[in-house]
């Protein structure tokens, strides 16, 4: 099979799942809150990493469906939560829940997003020390995105960032989810230690991968394409790997042009172009290119624990549709 052309059933299976996941709750406001962003659509790349994984390992992704869904819950309500910290009005083309509905409703429906992923969890159909081992995996990793979450606010106020210390928060940010998918499906398919620490470590390097590649995007794509503002990390001074990079290599008025740029909400387009074009000159996005894609590859080698070579195959095409896609 070849991703994500023909996984595109496999998509709708795991959206009528996570749809129908959202009709226990009794209340109309906060269902249709809870339900703003997943109705909107998606890749849903955690729960389809998370089948894969379990596929490739010789079980029924079907069962992995349950655990798929709790993560897509809890990567949506941390989504609900950081547009309230951040404040933002939009998210890809649409008004953010407490734009929409108001602040208490989203804070409310973030947190029936994660209340409801844990009762999801207990729905898989395996053995209670298998739901035990994922109830695990998913907590660990809602703390972690905590942790994250944190870490990217504190980089705000931060006078230096280094490069490790980026890679630290979005591992915990992003790549968490795509570490704990790779691994839940392995658990679903009852695989050996060995494996489930490989795909871990699968998933953790190509989510890494995928938010360096977010942050190519949003200075090369369009905002038709990209489906979201681009620029907006410049705007909104976000230190993403390209900024830690460029500001090692940019001197003089240069540096001082980048800087006056870097965090001014009150930017113009050309500022925001001129401020882009500078990341490009110093090399600071070919940069991130080169890592995102090294880290991709170094995750692939990780699947030589799968024995069945078109699983492995389609769980490359996943790595690199990673650092492929415009969106």
């Amino acid at each position: 099979m070849k991703f994500p052309e023909d996984y595109k059933d496999r998509v709708k299976d795991v959206n009528e799942y996570l749809m129908r996941s959202l009709d226990v709750i009794e209340d109309g406001n906060l269902k249709a809150a809870m339900a703003h962003y997943p109705a909107a659509g998606g890749k849903r790349l955690r729960p389809l990493l998370a089948t894969m994984t379990c596929e490739a390992l010789g079980g029924d992704w079907r069962k992995a469906l349950p655990f798929g869904v709790a993560l897509e819950m809890v990567h949506n309500f941390t989504l609900v939560h950081d547009d309230v910290m951040d404040e933002d009005e939009t998210r890809r083309g649409i008004k953010t829940v407490h734009a929409q509905f108001g602040m208490p409703e989203a804070i409310l429906a973030g947190d029936a997003l994660f209340a409801r992923a844990f009762e999801v969890v207990g729905k898989t159909e395996v053995s209670p020390g298998q739901v035990v081992k994922l109830t695990d995996v998913l907590a660990k990793a809602v703390r972690l995105l905590a942790e994250g979450q944190q870490m990217d606010m504190d980089f705000e106020d931060a006078k230096k960032i280094v490069s490790d210390d980026y890679m630290k928060m979005i591992e915990l940010k992003t790549a968490v989810l795509y570490s704990a998918a790779a691994r839940g499906g392995a658990i679903i398919a009852g695989g050996t230690e060995a494996q489930e620490k490989a795909l871990f470590e699968f998933g953790r390097l190509i989510g890494l991968g995928f938010q360096i590649w977010d942050d190519v995007l949003d200075l090369r794509s369009d905002e038709e394409t990209f489906g979201k503002p681009v620029l907006n990390d410049i705007r909104n001074g976000k230190k993403t790997l390209i900024v830690v990079s460029a500001l090692e290599d940019l001197r003089g008025v240069e540096r001082k042009e980048f800087l006056k740029v870097l965090g001014n909400k009150k930017a113009t387009l050309s500022e925001l172009k001129m401020a882009r074009d500078l990341l490009e000159d110093v090399g600071a996005v070919d940069h991130a290119v080169s890592i995102a894609t090294g880290l991709v590859t170094e995750g692939k080698s990780k699947l030589s624990v799968i024995s069945d070579p078109k699983k492995r195959v389609s769980l490359e095409q996943f790595a690199d549709f990673m650092i492929g896609r415009k969106s």
